[in-house]
């Protein structure tokens, strides 16, 4: 009896786990995911030019960690802070060329931000490439992480 139930045990401990495993690139309605987190993405980029966090503090976690194009690490508080006591007069801010990817609850996105505005009298035109992280929560995605990468060739005219 013992020589077929430790067998028969393993069997079905073997077989069950390689039945309910899901396929690496599995994600139930990607499509809809994949539009929700663009949408988010072009909602940062309107939310900068107004000045205004709200969408920031909706939707970054309160764990998030971000580097700045100039290279400054800071959480969700100092973004926040950033955008409301920001002394730039935005004219123009688009986020275009954005690409995600899904895996499970985990989607990372890059993008294409383009600004132009003016900081102290001196006008700019830039484009950063941003790189956001979001996990997939019950209360909807979430920012974990982001970097910002100042294109060269941008800055002040």
């Amino acid at each position: 009896m013992k020589k077929f139930f430790l067998p028969a045990v393993a069997f079905l401990a073997f077989a069950s786990a390689a039945f309910s495993q899901e396929p690496d690139d599995y994600k139930p309605n990607q499509e809809a995911d994949r539009q929700a987190i663009t949408n988010l993405e072009q909602g940062f980029a309107h939310a900068l030019q107004l000045n205004n966090s709200t969408v920031f503090n909706t939707v970054y976690s309160d764990e998030f960690s971000g580097t700045t194009y100039f290279g400054e690490v800071i959480n969700k508080a100092q973004q926040i802070r950033y955008i409301q006591t920001s002394s730039v007069t935005w004219d123009f801010v688009h986020s275009s060329d954005i690409q995600v990817r899904i895996y499970r609850d985990v989607a990372s996105v890059s993008s294409l931000l383009t600004e132009r505005g003016s900081q102290q009298g001196k006008q700019f035109v830039r484009q950063l490439r941003i790189l956001r992280l979001y996990i997939n929560t019950p209360r909807g995605w979430r920012v974990v992480a982001a970097q910002e990468t100042q294109l060269p060739g941008q800055g002040s005219r």
